[in-house]
């Protein structure tokens, strides 16, 4: 008697029983900004977020590429009577363009928060160190990856945003 028609039978059953295979998730700390890809499932991207994020003395500064040429900037303050939180939706006409409209968000935040607490200069230079060796990897992570939504989402206003930034200009 022979086992290998059973050993067949047994691992067919073990991939059926295994599940769906999804997407790996990936996490990289890149010039002090924790990156993250995650959630993203072969063909549906539906739950899927990719994260940049800088916490520093007092501030955490976060930027979330959405599909297309989209994303959202968040900066959230404490320590001046509370804490306060500044967020943008933003779109872009390029990388160079993403780069420079988010760097110029994250400085008017600064600038607001200046308006009604004193903060030392320092706080926004070293909160920025590593910024943009940190946006063009997850900007890249996004160019390699796009964002993918099933065919029933097609009507979803994200699913008909315009393809992922171009490489040439990250």
């Amino acid at each position: 008697m022979t086992l290998r028609p059973f050993f067949f039978l047994i691992l067919g059953s073990l991939c059926l029983w295994s599940g769906p295979s999804y997407a790996a998730d990936r996490t990289e700390d890149v010039a002090g900004w924790a990156l993250s890809d995650k959630g993203g499932k072969p063909g549906n991207d539906l739950d899927r977020e990719v994260l940049m994020v800088r916490k520093a003395a007092g501030v955490e500064i976060a930027f979330k590429p959405g599909p297309g040429r989209s994303g959202a900037v968040s900066v959230k303050f404490t320590g001046c009577e509370g804490s306060s939180e500044y967020t943008a939706s933003m779109e872009f006409k390029s990388s160079a363009d993403a780069l420079k409209s988010v760097r110029e968000e994250i400085a008017y935040d600064f600038a607001e928060l200046r308006k009604s607490c004193r903060i030392p200069a320092e706080t926004e230079k070293s909160a920025m160190e590593g910024f943009d060796k940190a946006f063009g990897t997850v900007l890249q992570w996004v160019q390699d990856k796009p964002f993918v939504y099933p065919p029933s989402e097609a009507t979803e206003p994200n699913a008909a945003a315009p393809a992922a930034l171009p490489a040439d200009t990250i």
